[in-house]
């Protein structure tokens, strides 16, 4: 009969075919694949089940001494027999034993005799105990051996054992395998993991208990960095452990996050595919360290092989070659541009690490000085060396930084390091630092410039002190970039060069007190008293300032004059209050503004988008990440207004204790106080004390109010009011809309007269009013708010259905089950049916959302049956629906998109 063959196997695949093995007759299978697909994994999970039920599983890898495999798989029978504790066996254990002897002196007899001494052993054990030989990486054993295991193989198969081997996929040559594999039953060729089926198995190698999902950040990150490798498990699995030895993993909010994603994730020195560029020629190694240096910054082309030879010290007749072994290898692939790049990032950048900084600097200088390099090669690579005092390399800078084709990232580091290399004396110094501050600005790169500022311009400016007028521009602009990137508290690294300008001590004072008025005041001030009034660049970091200054929102209108000279047309007095400097300036500078890409201000901007457009689990992974780097910040601490919006999420979906978790981050007297007691009350609410959510929560905000808290008051006195008017509490609705109210005077911001009019409009029974809070809400592209009004307007409408419907489809969207909760009692009341949502593929039943949880966790049918005292054939039906309505593929899809919480809220498992 012809062998079976399950090819191109995935893990559910895998794990099904070797499952049936248990419950049959003797058979014999081979599992192929390549290095790391997952082969030992699988029958590790064979070994779990069968010894679960009942079987007597005996792994025999070949470990590091494969000739020892008999020695180790008589022992194993021995531990067999010895743990049967029959009476009637004390004779065949005597007989292993003397096997055992025989083998440990190399006297064991022919492979007939030590084959023939093993398959009576496993006939005499078979009717005691089902027996399951693995032996793991086939391929290194021995040829004599391996014919000795093949005959064992063979023979035991017809007392009822099973033997699964494993070994390298079938292109693979010379192999010891070959004569198993004539015997065979059947055999398993697994293929690379999806990227649903990595995710899927990432909670197992993260974290030591194999439960905690994976954020969807850390996830992309090592999809990035280990790219065709990211489908095999033995790659994933040894880069994640490396990563937990180095201490890059943090678990936040339930999540395993990246720590330090500005560093490289780099592939473990032992993979095979870094042990293989080992074992190549001194000329590809070479080659291939050259090609990583270069192409951190720039992917070089197969059109400048000539020069990556001449860097790496080779002849061209030998570059060539040993490119094409690099090819051959799979360490580099030429893209059909000419671009040649590393296959796998990570081992790029393990290159770049272990050749070190010192080997890099020869490498750029070498290719400076080559004579056939032309100026644009030239400048890229002197932006890469340590300074040294050379006008000709800065002149060579400072040409390709104004050239048009040059982006301004680039020309921005072109200046930094011209600037290290000019005498501060030099004509050219101060073109070059206000071009330097005019394209970092442009650029948006903030934090980069208060860098550079601080380390390359403020020790050469004490060598030669220049123009005063350029001296304030450069002083605002780096309090622009410090304000910014939410670091005033390195003010005192500014010092030095303020006190080179006349009156700069009432603007740091203004500065460090954030008062935006004040501040307001002293830069106009301060530019008058330096000249600098009709400084454009004066100008644009001015209004960087001060719309970065933490402050009171509402009192933008003192920066206007110098902002912009007349008040913007969108109220971003929430945005200010909750130090969205990003959303600020893009409505004050329009067209002036270039907002960051990457840095905290970036971060906290996208989480607070991500949150407003409805993206709630985005805006959770965000934050995670923002969370996850927090342990590697150096000085300052930076506001907590992303964890707040985490902590809202997890409350809003009924899960108080992840939503702790967040709060406990967070001290209750920051600027964020408010906002932190908005959560606090709905965690109150959601369990039930509602009395005590409306007094706590009142309590709370008059601490607050007290405080000079501004951010958010307006969030907690409308949820206080809804709650104090759910339970009837007419006191207390009075004196909280008062209070509401009376904000609305003081500070008449679009959120606090959107919250009064809703709010104020639901208790007093105005229509009118409730319908313009709704538009404000729908202005404010806050989903959950709008959420919030429509629910408030379809109470009071004497046509509630579309309103109360709009609410209820963005609050289950959303997965917000504890106001969704309210919304459902509203329609209910209001005889109101819901629609069915025909794109709703995963609103599943508690039973289904049970087994999905059960599946994660890694049950089979027959153990979730049991679980759920119901039939398994119910369980498969249930499974068979659960994959038509999620999408999902497999076992393996279906617990990768439950851990990562695409199918709800986790069911207790």
């Amino acid at each position: 009969m012809a062998a079976t063959a399950v090819s191109n196997a995935g893990p559910d695949d895998a794990h099904a075919a070797l499952d049936r093995l248990l419950s049959g007759p003797g058979a014999v299978w081979v599992v192929q694949g390549p290095a790391g697909s997952g082969r030992s994994t699988a029958l590790a999970a064979m070994a779990q089940r069968g010894r679960r039920s009942g079987a007597a599983v005996l792994p025999v890898p070949a470990g590091t001494e494969p000739g020892a495999v008999l020695l180790r798989l008589a022992t194993q029978l021995a531990e067999l027999i010895t743990a049967l504790d029959r009476t009637e066996l004390v004779s065949m254990l005597s007989a292993v034993a003397w096997l055992r002897t025989r083998l440990d002196s190399g006297t064991g007899g022919g492979p007939l005799t030590v084959a023939h001494d093993l398959v009576t052993v496993l006939a005499t054990l078979a009717p005691r105990s089902r027996i399951v030989l693995q032996f793991d990486d086939f391929d290194l054993v021995p040829p004599d051996v391996a014919a000795v295991l093949t005959l064992v193989a063979e023979g035991a198969r017809a007392a009822g054992t099973v033997t699964v081997a494993t070994a390298l996929g079938p292109d693979a040559a010379g192999r010891p395998v070959r004569k198993l594999l004539a015997i065979a039953d059947g055999t398993v060729e697994l293929r690379p993991l999806t990227d649903a089926e990595t995710t899927g198995l990432l909670p197992s190698w993260t974290t030591p208990a194999g439960r905690t999902a994976s954020d969807p950040g850390l996830v992309t990150a090592l999809r990035t960095a280990l790219g065709p490798l990211f489908g095999n498990p033995g790659t994933v699995r040894a880069t994640v452990a490396d990563l937990r030895a180095r201490g890059r993993l943090a678990v936040v909010d339930e999540h395993v996050c990246l720590a330090g994603t500005g560093l490289p994730i780099v592939l473990p020195a032992s993979h095979p595919l870094a042990l293989r560029l080992g074992r190549l020629g001194p000329a590809a190694r070479r080659l291939a360290a050259v090609v990583a240096v270069l192409g951190e910054r720039e992917t070089p082309s197969i059109d400048a092989l000539p020069g990556l030879a001449a860097s790496a010290g080779l002849a061209l007749p030998a570059a060539g070659p040993g490119l094409d072994e690099l090819v051959r290898a799979g360490i580099l692939h030429v893209g059909g541009d000419g671009a040649v790049e590393f296959t796998v990032p990570a081992l790029a950048d393990r290159l770049r690490l272990e050749h070190g900084a010192r080997w890099r600097d020869v490498l750029h200088r070498g290719i400076t000085r080559r004579p056939s390099a032309g100026t644009a090669e030239i400048a890229r690579h002197l932006a890469e060396l340590p300074p040294s005092p050379d006008p000709e390399a800065a002149a060579v800078l400072l040409a390709e930084a104004a050239r048009k084709d040059t982006d301004l990232p680039t020309a921005c580091r072109y200046r930094v390091t011209a600037l290290r290399l000019l005498d501060p004396a030099d004509e050219r110094f101060p073109g070059v630092l206000r071009a330097l501050l005019t394209g970092s600005l442009a650029a948006g790169g903030y934090g980069l410039l208060a860098d550079d500022l601080a380390t390359v311009v403020l020790p050469r400016l004490g060598e030669a002190r220049p123009a005063e007028r350029l001296s304030a521009t450069t002083l605002v602009c780096w309090l622009a970039a410090l304000a910014h990137e939410q670091r005033l508290v390195e003010l005192d690294v500014v010092r030095p060069l303020a006190a080179l300008v006349t009156g700069a001590g009432p603007l740091l004072d203004a500065v460090r007190g954030g008062d935006r008025t004040a501040a307001a005041s002293a830069v106009a001030e301060f530019a008058r008293a330096c000249g600098a009034e009709d400084d454009d660049l004066l100008s644009l970091g001015a209004g960087i300032l001060l719309g970065a200054l933490p402050g009171d929102g509402s009192r933008l209108d003192s920066a206007w004059p110098v902002l912009a000279g007349v008040p913007p047309r969108e109220d971003v007095s929430e945005a200010a209050d909750v130090h969205d400097s990003v959303s600020v300036l893009q409505v004050v500078l329009p067209g002036r503004y270039r907002p960051p890409s990457t840095g905290f201000t970036a971060g906290w901007h996208a989480v607070r988008q991500a949150y407003r457009d409805g993206e709630w689990d985005t805006a959770l992974s965000l934050a995670r990440q923002l969370e996850g780097e927090r342990p590697w910040w150096e000085p300052p601490r930076r506001h907590r207004f992303a964890s707040m919006l985490a902590a809202e999420i997890c409350a809003q979906r009924d899960e108080p204790d992840r939503a702790a978790d967040w709060l406990r981050r967070l001290p209750f007297q920051t600027s964020a106080g408010a906002y932190v007691a908005w959560v606090r009350c709905r965690l109150r609410l959601s369990a039930g004390q509602h009395a005590e959510a409306v007094e706590r929560g009142w309590q709370d905000y008059v601490a607050c109010r007290e405080r000079g808290v501004r951010a958010g008051l307006e969030r907690l006195l409308a949820r206080l009011l809804r709650a104090a008017r759910e339970q009837a509490d007419a006191p207390a609705a009075d004196r909280v809309l008062a209070e509401l109210e009376g904000l609305a005077v003081r500070r008449p911001t679009a959120s606090v007269r959107e919250a009064s009019l809703v709010y104020g409009g639901l208790v007093r029974g105005d229509l009118e009013s409730v319908r313009a809070g709704v538009e404000l809400a729908r202005r404010s592209g806050d989903a959950f708010r709008v959420a919030e009004a429509c629910a408030a307007f379809g109470e009071l409408s004497p046509v509630p259905g579309p309103w109360l419907l709009e609410a209820h489809r963005t609050l289950k969207r959303l997965e917000a089950a504890a106001t969704l909760a309210s919304v459902e009692d509203l329609l209910d009341r209001r005889r109101i049916t819901v629609p069915p949502d025909r794109a709703d593929r995963a609103g599943l039943d508690p039973l289904e959302r049970h087994i999905a949880g059960l599946v994660a966790s890694g049950r089979t049918n027959r153990q979730i049956a049991a679980a759920l005292r119901v039939s398994e054939k119910r369980v498969e039906a249930r499974l068979t629906s659960l994959f038509e309505r999620t999408g999902c593929q497999s076992r393996v899809e279906l617990a990768a998109a439950w851990l990562q919480g695409r199918l709800g809220t986790a069911a207790a498992v």
